[in-house]
């Protein structure tokens, strides 16, 4: 990458908060901890854990003392636990947040060239590194994904013909390893709370490019996400499905109204094909997903106005009175 001296010179004075939301994580954790510690720039460590069972804040407490550790009581899930370090570092004057899964992390240069990239492009919001396996062998295999020519125009064929751009436009990367500006966070807000599985990052992609901002992918950088591929069960399918049609009911980028009249033939449709063919799972497993999404339309809605505004779901504490724990009770409420 072309990078200026100034550019370099100003990187150091950057505040960059890394958000970690932990789960029974005492397998990846230390080694997720240490990419960071390891980075070529100094950061804040935040993490969030949900309830770990395992050694996860044992390790964290004995090995890492100087992380910023929040335990909550009850497993909030990844949108309202990060939301909640994602405020802290709004109010701490943050002006990069590097998102990272607690079975992922970072080469020594990964944040600060993710860095670079954003201070020369400020069109992105939200850029990401290339997303290889645990085991470095290959791409993570949902990432490989992200990288069609319909999802990431260009790079495929440049990467064949070894003529790759420092940044790429890319439609969706999931939030694993993300690095979001502070413009970007101020403008779209926090990860919208309806979400409880799935969904949240995929949903504030639509909101970002809703508002103006690019997803980059930045190439020549590089983060492991340690996710074995496991053959997907036919409930996780289901939920899925569930979860893509919500985001697209609730993306600004589409209308609502249309999306809705498109969702309502198309179920009905699988409704009389299951009954005259006699699939009478599939038949219930349709009702019940449909009877989820019909009675989800009122907050679908209601979610839709509230992203429209910029810094949705932020709600910053004036003077910042309130604890970590009343925020924490603020997204439990």
């Amino acid at each position: 990458m072309q990078l200026s001296h100034n550019s370099n010179e100003y990187i150091w004075y950057m505040n960059v908060h890394v958000i970690i939301s932990t789960h029974n994580g005492a397998y990846w954790i230390e080694k997720c901890i240490n990419s960071v510690l390891n980075s070529s720039i100094d950061v804040h460590i935040n993490i969030i854990d949900n309830v770990s069972t395992d050694q996860t804040v044992d390790l964290i407490q004995s090995k890492f003392p100087e992380v910023y550790l929040v335990r909550n009581e009850i497993d909030m899930g990844f949108a309202k636990s990060n939301n909640i370090l994602l405020r802290k570092a709004i109010e701490e004057g943050a002006d990069y947040v590097f998102l990272l899964n607690q079975d992922a992390w970072v080469e020594k240069d990964t944040i600060e060239g993710l860095i670079k990239i954003l201070l020369q492009n400020n069109q992105y919001g939200i850029v990401s590194p290339v997303h290889i396996n645990g085991a470095g062998t290959a791409l993570d295999f949902n990432f490989s994904t992200y990288c069609r020519e319909n999802r990431c125009p260009g790079f495929l064929s440049d990467l064949y013909l070894k003529k790759i751009k420092e940044v790429y436009d890319l439609y969706f990367v999931n939030a694993a390893l993300w690095l979001v500006s502070r413009e970007c966070l101020l403008r779209i807000g926090l990860f919208d709370p309806m979400f409880t599985v799935y969904g949240e990052d995929v949903d504030y992609t639509n909101r970002s490019r809703a508002k103006g901002f690019k997803i980059g992918l930045a190439p020549y950088l590089r983060g492991y996400h340690d996710r074995e591929k496991r053959p997907p069960s036919v409930k996780h399918n289901r939920l899925i499905a569930i979860i893509r049609q919500i985001c697209i009911l609730k993306d600004l980028n589409r209308n609502f109204y249309k999306e809705l009249f498109t969702y309502t033939v198309n179920f009905i449709k699988n409704l009389f094909m299951y009954l005259i063919r006699g699939k009478f799972d599939s038949l219930g497993a349709e009702l019940k997903g449909g009877g989820h999404i019909f009675s989800s339309l009122k907050k679908i809605r209601r979610a839709r106005r509230i992203c429209r505004k910029d810094g949705a779901y932020i709600q910053i504490c004036s003077n910042n009175k309130k604890s970590i724990k009343q925020l924490a009770d603020m997204e439990i409420n």
